[in-house]
């Protein structure tokens, strides 16, 4: 099957238009069109329906979507570990990870990384489907959940949960920079949705310690919720780094383990064994280890 073929068909899918396709592609629209009628040919299959200016997939094109997605990732994938093999080192590495996890860790750790280091890509998802994405074509996964235990992984740390006040707050002009859980709960919270993993956990220990919350305000984004709390609009729990001069507390475990005093998320990487150099990654999930302590 050729890859060409498989490209021109997915613009067409993301494009809705052999028009707007060709010229995404650099490709004149003729030739775009017989690339599409070849694919449908060597698969025996009509992927599109016309419908007026516009090309609507059928059944079978809807079918195929994901899978081309896959085929062209693995492709790529391919092609950069060749250029990687041939050099003797990896040149580029693709990591799927949370956005809050590519934002407050492994964005800042790509800064420190030098020229020779491994030029790294990031792919965000939901952590209840890392590893669904990372088995669509990533070197490396960063997750807050269990490792399949067929891959190699390293854990790498916690991340803690942070409590923000604002500069004027009592807390911060006492200099503290930790609080008991029971007396955090005994303010009303700016928390992010249910569905956010580092929620999970505080949820998790408020039960755990038979507490309950005082009060909650649901906030979607965490920058958003550190930028009320940098303004005095109450406090609030995420695992970001500090920002707009926020003051940040950690909060301490009722029920601590003996080497992690604090409430967290602990993070995890993991590559698979038969990459083709595992050595190289795991450097780098050392690496990226290490930032994790040093950040936190």
């Amino acid at each position: 099957m050729n890859i060409r073929r498989i490209e021109c068909f997915l613009a067409v899918v993301d494009q809705g238009t052999v028009t707007a396709a060709s010229q995404k592609l650099h490709l004149a629209q003729p030739a775009l069109s017989r690339q599409i009628q070849t694919l449908e040919q060597e698969l025996d299959l009509q992927l599109f329906e016309h419908n007026r200016n516009r090309l609507a997939l059928t059944a079978a094109g809807h079918a195929l979507v994901p899978l081309a997605r896959q085929l062209l990732d693995k492709a790529r994938s391919i092609s950069v570990a060749a250029q990687s093999l041939a050099s003797g080192q990896i040149r580029q590495l693709r990591i799927a990870a949370t956005l809050a996890s590519i934002s407050e860790l492994i964005a800042p750790f790509i800064t420190t990384l030098g020229q020779h280091d491994p030029m790294i890509l990031t792919v965000d998802a939901p952590h209840a489907e890392l590893l669904e994405r990372f088995h669509q074509g990533m070197d490396m996964l960063v997750t807050p959940s269990a490792v399949d235990s067929a891959l190699c992984s390293l854990y790498l740390g916690r991340a803690p949960l942070r409590a923000y006040v604002s500069p004027q707050h009592p807390w911060a002009l006492e200099g503290r920079d930790e609080v008991e859980l029971a007396q955090l709960l005994e303010h009303p919270l700016l928390l992010l949705s249910s569905q956010n993993i580092s929620r999970m956990q505080l949820d998790l220990a408020v039960a755990r310690n038979g507490l309950t919350y005082r009060g909650i305000t649901e906030c979607g984004h965490a920058t958003t919720l550190q930028a009320l709390c940098a303004s005095g609009r109450g406090i609030g729990v995420v695992t970001d780094l500090p920002r707009f001069g926020a003051h940040s507390l950690r909060i301490i475990d009722p029920s601590p383990s003996a080497d992690q005093p604090y409430l967290g998320i602990d993070l995890h990487t993991a590559w698979s064994a038969d990459h083709y150099c595992p050595q190289a990654l795991e450097a780098i999930a050392v690496r990226l280890s290490g930032f994790l302590r040093n950040i936190h």
